[in-house]
């Protein structure tokens, strides 16, 4: 005879609410949009093509990867316009993104030597492809860059998309004026692009990274794009910096799987990874919890209303395993 195990049922362990998502990603594209300025979603928040793809609907002028692969994920669901933003030297990725740039009609990755810049524009001038490149400023030295814009000039096979760089809050004191490192950050990026364009070459893309730091970017001048990441779900991290509000947080965690927050706390704040709200845990950062979610293979169950209307299943396939 088979046994009824009475009591509740177990709480499902992620949940995202889709109208607080959606909510969060209207504010966040208006404000962008307000200043002249597109969104690029960045994947590493969530690691779910269905997410992305709602933030490209929503008007998200594309996505940002880590890896050819996830590129190609996108393009499967109908994502037309992908970075990959880092600047990986290995020579044995340039037949991959040659791959990538067959799927999208936009494609382009971030650069931070020559030698990356004239093998891939070998490569897919081989394979009759341009893929665009962006100077990340996080790894290039300043002298550097009129020297990479002008070598991706004259290399058949790529072209200068722009410049871009990142620099999020890491301390307690970073966090005490993130508007303000925005801002700072942004002008740099804007005075690089303005000493290409000096020499001639078209810069079109001025990109700064960044939900914290997006408001201060965008009060500069010249910034064209914002990457980030957490501001379609938000986290705790965010709500304790004064980004958003607690009840804006979209994703949460049941209580009895603390373990998927572990290393969730930000930076600026080691010691909190998760706050309670109404039974369950915000993760303090969220984008760790979304590798710890890919790595366990558990699903982000979807709510609309109260009702499960999808899961999603983070991912992160790498390009060599």
């Amino acid at each position: 005879m088979r046994s009824i195990v009475r009591g509740p049922m177990p709480a499902v362990p992620v949940t995202v609410d889709t109208r607080q998502l959606d909510r969060n990603i209207k504010r966040f594209h208006q404000q962008v949009a307000e200043a002249g300025c597109m969104t690029r979603a960045h994947l590493k928040a969530h690691r779910t093509t269905e997410l992305a793809a709602r933030q490209v609907a929503a008007g998200a002028v594309g996505v940002s990867v880590h890896s050819a692969q996830a590129a190609r994920d996108l393009a499967a669901v109908g994502v037309t316009d992908v970075v990959v933003a880092w600047p990986w030297r290995e020579p044995w990725r340039w037949p991959l993104y040659v791959g990538a740039a067959h799927e999208l009609e936009h494609f382009a990755v971030h650069v931070d030597d020559a030698e990356t810049i004239t093998g891939l524009g070998r490569a897919a001038a081989a394979a009759g492809v341009q893929i665009g490149v962006r100077i990340d400023l996080r790894h290039t030295p300043a002298a550097d860059v009129l020297t990479l814009a002008r070598l991706t000039e004259s290399t058949a096979g790529v072209r200068l998309d722009g410049v871009t760089g990142y620099h999020g809050p890491e301390t307690a004191e970073d966090i005490k004026d993130f508007s303000l490192l925005g801002r700072r950050h942004a002008e740099e990026l804007v005075a690089t692009a303005e000493s290409i364009r000096a020499d001639g070459i078209e810069c079109p893309v001025v990109s700064a990274g960044g939900t914290p730091t997006a408001l201060g970017a965008l009060s500069v001048n010249g910034i064209t794009e914002i990457v980030a990441g957490a501001y379609a779900t938000l986290d705790a991290g965010l709500a304790a910096a004064g980004v958003c509000d607690l009840a804006e947080v979209a994703i949460s965690v049941a209580g009895d799987r603390a373990d998927l927050l572990a290393d969730c706390a930000q930076p600026w704040d080691p010691d909190s990874v998760s706050v309670p709200r109404d039974g369950r845990l915000l993760p303090g950062h969220v984008c760790p919890l979304a590798v710890n979610l890919m790595r366990g293979k558990v699903e982000i169950t979807v709510i609309d209303g109260g009702a499960t209307v999808d899961r999603w299943l983070p991912q992160g396939r790498p390009d060599r395993e």
